[in-house]
């Protein structure tokens, strides 16, 4: 017993718990001074779209991910069950199913935002497009999809279905990009398709890239403000995983932690970690983005010129 009292792992949870107590005023101080973003229906987000967004930001197939998700999860289970005590077998499998969006986290980030410039860029190629070969809206969109940027081959395939309706091509392709750029545009292009190619180049050039622009802006800031705040992160997992190893290798703590006392102090420990986690995205700002229906508005529009 008093071994374990004045053991490393103590000492560390002390620390972690003042630093938690630190974050968690940090995060009250922040919450308490702003207004509370309108919750949006993201509880009822099915599980399958979001690991779709996090494929599609790494170029991946929902499938393939799901495979990467799965080895992690059970290179996790292996590792646990070679050290052999319960509690540390259940957390590495945790860590194992949450590594790998945690380490391909930055990759992802940085691809989805090359992606978002691909489209501005793709945007005002089609306006330019319209502009030099007097073609209509849905004939430029054809050739944007029969002709993308190579990051975006995959997101306008379905604009080259000449078998598909104009407005069911843009519906696949907003569906296929989860991005609200990606939205937005798609939503202006659904709504554009009626208007003659003078004024959809005119409002294009004054107003729809400009915004897409500004979007754009405030995407890049977002995301260097979650790359510091992942940086923090990634020195909490560091340390923690070098102090774990650092305890494994001495045969006297892995005695003592193997015991049910020792089990406790870990969970208790793994539990400040994950709360130093959570409160450090919570202080993360985030952009909630206002999701348009592109059903609803193909259906309105067929229902106007029926």
């Amino acid at each position: 017993m008093r071994a374990l009292l004045f053991s490393p792992i103590v000492f560390y949870g002390q620390i972690l718990f003042v630093l938690v107590l630190a974050l968690l005023l940090g995060a009250f101080a922040t919450r308490s001074g702003g207004r509370r973003p309108p919750r949006g229906p993201s509880p009822l987000t099915p599980l399958l779209e979001r690991e779709e967004a996090r494929a599609i930001a790494l170029g991946w197939s929902l499938k393939a991910w799901l495979w990467v998700r799965c080895i992690s999860a059970a290179t996790g289970l292996v590792a646990g069950i070679v050290i052999g005590t319960p509690v540390v077998i259940a957390g590495c499998a945790l860590v194992g199913v949450f590594a790998v969006p945690f380490l391909l986290g930055p990759f992802s980030d940085r691809r989805r935002l090359q992606m978002e410039r691909a489209l501005v860029d793709q945007a005002r190629a089609i306006v330019d497009l319209i502009r030099t070969s007097n073609q209509t809206l849905d004939e430029a969109l054809t050739d944007a999809g029969t002709n993308p940027l190579p990051i975006l081959r995959r997101v306008m395939a379905p604009l080259a279905d000449t078998q598909q309706s104009i407005r069911g091509r843009l519906i696949e392709v907003d569906r296929r990009a989860l991005s609200p750029i990606a939205n937005r545009i798609c939503a202006d292009l659904l709504l554009s398709l009626d208007t003659s190619p003078e004024a959809f180049v005119v409002e294009a050039t004054e107003v729809l890239i400009p915004q897409y622009d500004a979007d754009l802006t405030l995407q890049e800031r977002n995301h260097a403000i979650a790359q510091g705040s992942r940086q923090a992160g990634y020195i909490v997992a560091g340390l923690m995983t070098f102090m774990f190893v650092v305890v494994m290798h001495v045969d006297n703590f892995r005695t003592a932690y193997s015991r049910p006392l020792g089990q406790v102090v870990l969970v208790i420990v793994a539990g400040l970690v994950m709360l130093i986690f959570w409160v450090i995205g919570h202080l993360t700002p985030r952009v909630h983005w206002v999701r348009w229906n592109l059903g609803e508005i193909r259906a309105q529009l067929e229902r106007r010129y029926a």
